[in-house]
């Protein structure tokens, strides 16, 4: 074949495939700084996923190649996840969304298999994909049809082992028998939820059976794997994560080995920091802040509306800029949420639904998260320190993780009050060791940081691929 005579430094066409779930754009921003390298160095770029992710993708000057448009158009994602908290007749509401998105899902199913991903995969003839590790049933499809893989791993999880507990653990593991008995007990009872909930509770209740859900179902894992001729040998050519299967294929992950847990496996994954200073953000009108207060930045990322507390803390940030007026606040509550629900804010609290947050993290004195990686990253990237109240998914080991370097303090959101925000906040503004914490982390990524080695592995993946 002629395609056995490429070299390594001749121009790739390289597809992106990323996770979005509710309109929560995480996964792919951990992805344009390697996208951007990519087309640094002269490889044409495209992203393929639901019409939702389209203009995100598309303003960060990528080409897009949408899926299922006519199944999920535009505003599906949005929609799905506004109907989760609007009020009403809750039992009628559930059990309508619940056969819709029965109905969606196996429709999105049906195109997965039945060829018409595989054509659209196929539409830029591409030389590899990059494909989100939550995405198996693309990467195997890729795999098919006779495209490359590596998968991107948007999270520091790592699989089973006695060291480091599951990514959604608040488990601070030691190096001692019985923190690996505990570690290795947290994986066994993971996977026995993990089957339990698969096998018996997501059929009856419909739970992540939509398509934004479909990672994590190891039937369905295993299903479109034998419709799509991958051997499923566990250990061998997939592992058990937090998350459920995935795929053994080469691995990136977005984020740096010096912010992951001591005793993290040497698997041969390439690290990378996923921060990215040259993404394009709208203005942010500066003028109505105070510059002589200490910032005090308070965001629960793109959807806070997927954290049952959320109302609660947005309401104890309000209070907070009540009792604290020598403290400037901006109270970012997502595009889902209508923010005249909150009142009229105090003069020094902002309320907004969208912040362009690499801009105001220049200038804040200190971060309120719910401990999503990118968000932390940027963080030590600007030495700003964090009260973290870890929501969801891995946000619970991002904060363990962030705790045990010394760069940020943990609290519950659940049990948040403005006393305890004050409180918390009070402790990181005065906390020099913690900033000396950010900027020693700082360093240490800054030293394994290397896009170069990054691109050399993508290329030299794609190059091997093409010689098998």
């Amino acid at each position: 074949m002629m395609i056995s005579a490429i070299k390594a430094h001749r121009p790739l066409t390289i597809v992106f495939a990323m996770l979005s779930y509710e309109g929560d754009a995480g996964h792919y921003n951990g992805s344009f700084k390697l996208a951007r390298s990519l087309r640094a160095s002269g490889h044409r770029i495209f992203y393929i996923g639901l019409a939702d992710s389209a203009q995100l993708v598309k303003d960060q000057g990528f080409e897009f190649i949408s899926f299922a448009e006519d199944l999920l158009p535009l505003g599906y994602e949005k929609k799905n996840a506004v109907s989760q908290s609007t009020p009403g007749n809750r039992v009628i509401r559930k059990w309508r969304k619940r056969c819709n998105d029965e109905r969606l899902f196996k429709e999105y199913l049906r195109r997965i298999v039945d060829g018409r991903l595989d054509e659209r995969l196929l539409s830029c003839n591409p030389d590899l994909l990059i494909c989100d590790i939550f995405l198996s049933f693309v990467a195997m499809r890729a795999l098919y049809v006779g495209i490359p893989v590596i998968t991107i791993n948007p999270l520091l999880s790592v699989y089973r082992n006695p060291y480091i507990p599951p990514i959604w653990s608040s488990f601070t593991p030691r190096r001692t028998w019985w923190s690996a008995v505990i570690v290795l007990g947290s994986w066994h009872w993971l996977r026995f939820k993990f089957l339990f909930w698969d096998r018996l509770v997501r059929p009856l209740t419909g739970e992540f059976r939509s398509p934004t859900g479909i990672w994590g179902h190891w039937g369905l894992f295993l299903r479109i794997a034998k419709r799509s001729g991958y051997p499923c040998e566990e250990n061998k050519t997939y592992r058990f994560a937090a998350w459920g299967p995935y795929l053994i294929l080469p691995e990136i992950v977005c984020g740096p080995k010096a912010f992951q847990l001591p005793g993290s496996p040497e698997d041969g994954r390439r690290y990378m920091s996923t921060v990215d200073f040259s993404r394009d953000e709208k203005p942010f009108d500066a003028g109505c802040l105070d510059e002589k207060k200490p910032l005090i930045y308070c965001s629960l990322g793109s959807i806070p509306l997927s954290y049952s507390h959320s109302q609660r803390f947005f309401k104890a940030v309000i209070d907070a800029s009540r009792l604290r007026r020598g403290w400037q606040f901006v109270l970012n509550v997502g595009k889902q949420y209508d923010s005249s629900h909150l009142g009229s804010p105090e003069s020094n609290l902002m309320i907004c639904q969208w912040v362009p947050q690499l801009s105001l993290l220049k200038k804040a004195s200190v971060m309120v998260t719910h401990g999503g990686l990118n968000s932390i990253m940027e963080c030590i990237n600007f030495g700003v320190p964090m009260v973290i109240m870890p929501g969801l998914w891995d946000q619970q080991g991002n904060a363990v993780r962030a705790v045990h370097h010394g760069i940020a303090l943990k609290t519950n959101m659940a049990r948040i009050t403005p006393e305890i925000l004050i409180k918390f906040v009070e402790r990181a503004l005065e906390d020099e060791n913690m900033r000396q914490s950010l900027a020693t982390m700082r360093q240490k990524i800054a030293a394994e940081e290397d896009m170069e080695k990054i691109i050399r592995f993508i290329e030299n993946t794609c190059t091997a691929s093409f010689k098998l």
